[in-house]
C-alpha cells in the first residue's frame, strides 16, 4: 500500500485539527491579559467585592477544574505524540506493507477512541455534572465527575452511559468524583 504525499499531508492535517480542535474545546475562548485586573476607561477607581471565603472557593474550584483541563492536555498530547509515531512509520519509505497498515489501524483506532471519549465527557456534562474525565485502558474504562457527591443512581447512569457508548460490560468501568 503505497500513500502519496498528498494523502499523508491530508491525513496529518486532519489529525492536527482533532487535536486543535479538543483543546479549543476544553479551554474555550480566552480573554486578553491585558484587560483583566485594570479598571475600565470609565471608571478609574476598581473595587474588589470577594471576601476570603469566596476567594478560597473560587481557587479550590479553579484547582478542580485544573484537574480535570489538565488531564484531557495530558491525554491530548500523548496521543497526539503516539499519532506523530505512526505518521513517521505511514512516511516513511522504508516501512513495510504490514507495518504501514499496522499504523495506519491504530491512527484510526486512537481517533475513535478519542472521539468516543469527548462525546462520553460531553454527555456527562449534559447529566448536570461540571466536568468530566473518561480515561480508557486495554479492557477498563475510569470515569472521574466533578461533583460534591455522587448517588447510587448517578453512579449505575454512568455506568450505563460508558457501557452503551464503549461496549464494555458494567463491571469494566468504575466512577469515582472530585469536588
Amino acid at each position: 500500500m503505497s500513500m502519496n504525499k498528498q494523502t499523508v499531508w491530508l491525513v496529518t492535517m486532519l489529525t492536527l485539527m482533532v487535536v486543535l480542535s479538543a483543546y479549543y474545546i476544553v479551554t474555550g475562548p480566552v480573554e486578553p491579559v491585558e484587560q483583566a485586573g485594570k479598571p475600565s476607561k470609565e471608571n478609574d477607581v476598581q473595587v474588589d467585592l470577594k471576601t476570603e471565603e469566596a476567594d478560597s472557593k473560587e481557587e479550590a474550584h479553579r484547582a478542580t477544574s485544573d484537574y480535570f483541563v489538565g488531564y484531557q492536555l495530558q491525554r491530548n498530547n500523548l496521543r497526539s505524540k503516539m499519532t506523530e509515531e505512526y505518521m513517521n512509520v505511514l512516511t516513511d519509505p522504508e516501512s513495510s506493507e504490514k507495518e504501514l497498515k499496522e499504523a495506519q489501524s491504530k491512527i484510526d483506532q486512537l481517533m475513535k477512541v478519542d472521539k468516543t471519549e469527548s462525546v462520553l465527557e460531553e454527555l456527562i456534562r449534559n447529566e448536570g455534572f461540571r466536568d468530566a474525565v473518561v480515561i480508557t485502558g486495554d479492557q477498563h474504562v475510569d470515569v472521574v465527575v466533578q461533583s460534591e457527591k455522587l448517588s447510587n443512581s448517578q453512579v449505575v447512569k454512568l455506568i450505563g452511559l460508558v457501557k452503551k457508548h464503549m461496549d464494555v460490560p458494567a463491571t469494566q468501568v468504575s466512577v469515582a468524583y472530585r469536588p
